[in-house]
């Protein structure tokens, strides 16, 4: 059977989050001693969104961020390139409210996700057709998914899920410190 890919194939990747976090330097989110900061915080949702699309292991880098007062990044923005000049544009804030929404951009349309890391709609826009929304009328809070998945894999007895495996995990963090690396941001734990 075929596959059915309703956008065409995918090329760009759009994905944001980020919120307002109160002025706390002794709180995790800005400061330097507990590993805080933006991409550790709110930025692996969306690289996390980008390698369920594209995969782990972009080509190439490019990214900034602003690193307030407290030496951690408050707010940054990534360019991921992948093969055949496949691109993921995210973008993370701890001190900015973000739209939190993702779009995926195909040759023949796109998709929308707002509210991506809690979507409970989504939206597929194809050339020539009216939009079509999806809708999930499940009700969960907070971690409610990933604490399922854990029950159920100790359940089973199984070490690892089938859902993200221990190797993308540990591939998505090397991402998140080649991206550190680029703002020279070493926690004080990594020596």
């Amino acid at each position: 059977m075929a596959e059915r890919r309703l956008i065409g194939d995918v090329q760009l990747l759009k994905a944001d989050f980020g919120f307002r976090s109160g002025w706390n330097p002794l709180g995790r989110l800005l400061n330097r001693e507990l590993g805080g900061g933006a991409l550790l915080d709110a930025g692996i949702y969306p690289v996390s969104f980008a390698s369920m699309v594209f995969g782990t292991e972009p080509e190439k880098i490019w990214s900034t961020a602003h690193i307030g007062e407290t030496g951690v990044d408050e707010q940054f923005s990534v360019i991921l390139s992948y093969e055949s000049g496949k691109t993921a544009s995210l973008n993370g804030a701890i001190r900015l409210g973000l739209t939190n929404e993702a779009y995926i951009y195909g040759t023949k349309g796109h998709i929308h996700v707002p509210s991506f890391l809690n979507a409970t709609t989504a939206s597929l826009y194809v050339d020539g057709a009216e939009p079509v929304q999806v809708t999930d009328d499940r009700q969960a809070k907070g971690y409610h998914y990933e604490a399922y998945e854990v029950g159920r894999c100790l359940l089973e007895g199984r070490l690892e899920s089938d859902v993200i495996s221990l190797d993308e995990s540990l591939e998505i963090m090397k991402l998140l410190d080649q991206i550190r690396g680029q703002w020279g941001l070493r926690y004080p734990s990594e020596g």
